[in-house]
């Protein structure tokens, strides 16, 4: 993926909205709600965000823009949130109570776009272009379910305001 640009302040990677849609990596689980799901082809013919986070840390700025993008674009005629908490790496032992301290914290009404991803860590990391442990990981997909764009960092008003514009676009 070739960076649009690159806010040294906040480390903000945004892939071109323009470049060819791609196949996205399929990711398979069930949601805090009890729904088995496959994303991206789950929100086929829609417009979806999927945030990923990779570590504990990720849970503050993954939050803030799943509030951000849900505060604008929540009800919205053809639109999908998920968050994906990425949590392979919790050891099994632990990955239990992990879950249910995370599912405490959902609310109920978020329960079905939540997916924890248990499996394929290595892959997805790749895929989103992993560099920054505690950032926010979003791929936006167009309604075909076609990656058209990656971005990670905080969401911070110029960042977001860059993100609005790409899911204003989609939505037309």
């Amino acid at each position: 993926m070739i960076p649009l640009g690159f806010v040294a302040s906040s480390f903000l990677f945004i892939s071109a909205i323009a470049q060819a849609p791609r196949d996205f990596l399929r990711i398979q689980g069930e949601t805090f709600a009890g729904r088995k799901i496959e994303l991206p082809v789950a929100a086929k013919g829609k417009v979806a965000v999927l945030i990923f986070g990779f570590t504990k840390a990720s849970s503050k700025p993954t939050s803030a823009w799943a509030k951000k993008i849900a505060g604008d674009f929540d009800g919205r005629q053809g639109f999908e949130l998920y968050q994906l908490p990425v949590l392979e790496d919790v050891p099994r032992l632990f990955r239990g109570m992990v879950l249910s301290g995370i599912k405490s914290g959902v609310p109920e009404n978020q329960r079905d776009h939540f997916v924890p991803v248990l499996q394929g860590e290595k892959e997805l990391k790749k895929t989103v272009d992993y560099t920054l442990p505690d950032a926010a990981y979003l791929v936006l997909f167009n309604r075909e379910g076609k990656e058209v764009a990656q971005l990670h960092g905080p969401p911070d008003d110029p960042n977001y305001s860059r993100m609005r514009q790409q899911l204003e676009s989609l939505l037309k």
